[in-house]
């Protein structure tokens, strides 16, 4: 074979393809690195979004609530006159049906004067607001606080009770409707036995069923069958009830700070907020004009790459302190009442 036909093949030499080799790693740690920053950013951006979604939802639904309290339903002549329709023979009511009055005829319960033991369960307040507890509580227990130590600012949570009004003109024994709607946290162990904080929602009915009352004349030869209300109680076996529902999970604090017309923190010098068990500050239960609001959440799994001793200040006295690598952010709202406190504007 002709010599001269090796001499005239083209080819690579090793280091040639050293070098290529080398080249396409370079390209290819660049596009590894370049995938890695772009799928944290789009995993942080993710986990902001997810805690900012969740959030809103539960913001909307402190509004809503809070909005409500003190809310009181007045039935119009129409509601009156087909309530007395319908109501007709179904209590051997004749023929007139039951006189259905034109506001609730429901008892008010401050929460204290009837000299029971637990008379603070009955507070059909507006809004009170107690600091610092976790679970569903009444009163002020401070035994059932949260433990801390006493120079640590790391306090949670704030609970809030809400009661308004309502009407069902399908329920006859009781049309009238009080509802009290309960905010609160408590611990929920989760994987690997690991115990977290969630927000929990309580929805309460008063009790205040109709009891046969006198026949009495109507003024126009007819009988009109008249059923005035009896003492009731909280329950949460109505069919709009909640015992105990989670709204939220991975929670790190909830503050609810109220004022008055005047925009003044109402409190006393322990920093107790009106409730009706709080001698000095009960005649204030209906001064709240407004309830600024801070929820503080924390994302799921870690965020940082590297553990730091982070830091979120609240809006009161409120401060945590927490060395990991998770993420926390605080959504703050102003919310004024409608239906107590007076106008603020």
């Amino acid at each position: 074979m002709n010599k001269d036909f090796f001499k005239n093949q083209k080819g690579l030499t090793l280091v040639e393809i050293l070098i290529g080799i080398l080249i396409t790693t370079l390209m290819m740690g660049a596009l590894y690195t370049t995938y890695n920053v772009v799928n944290n950013t789009y995993s942080q951006v993710s986990e902001k979004a997810k805690i900012s979604r969740s959030s809103r939802d539960l913001v909307s639904m402190l509004m809503r609530d809070i909005r409500m309290a003190g809310f009181k339903y007045y039935a119009g002549s129409q509601t009156i006159a087909k309530f007395a329709e319908d109501t007709k023979d179904k209590r051997g009511c004749e023929p007139n049906g039951l006189v259905l009055p034109n506001k609730s005829y429901l008892t008010f319960e401050n929460g204290y004067g009837s000299g029971e033991i637990n008379e603070h369960e009955l507070s059909h307040n507006p809004v009170v607001i107690r600091k610092n507890r976790l679970g569903f509580q009444t009163s002020k227990d401070d035994s059932d606080k949260i433990k801390t130590d006493a120079n640590s600012t790391n306090k949670c949570c704030d609970q809030i009770e809400i009661v308004y009004e309502d009407f069902n003109q399908n329920d006859l024994d009781q049309p009238f409707k009080r509802y009290r709607i309960t905010y609160y946290a408590d611990t929920k162990v989760g994987e690997k036995n690991i115990v977290r904080l969630a927000v929990y929602k309580t929805v309460e009915s008063w009790r205040q069923e109709r009891v046969a009352g006198d026949v009495v004349d109507d003024g126009e030869g007819g009988a009109t069958c008249i059923f005035p209300a009896t003492g009731g109680q909280w329950v949460t076996d109505c069919p709009q009830c909640i015992e105990k529902d989670l709204v939220r999970d991975h929670i790190e604090d909830m503050e609810f700070i109220p004022f008055d017309r005047d925009g003044l923190i109402i409190r006393d010098g322990a920093g107790d907020y009106p409730a009706p068990e709080i001698d000095n500050l009960r005649d204030r239960l209906f001064d709240i004009a407004g309830v600024d609001v801070r929820l503080t959440f924390r994302s799921k799994d870690n965020f940082y790459k590297e553990t730091q001793k982070r830091e979120v200040v609240g809006l009161d006295d409120r401060k945590i302190e927490a060395e990991d690598r998770l993420l926390r952010d605080s959504v703050i709202v102003t919310v004024n009442t409608r239906n107590i406190g007076g106008t603020l504007f």
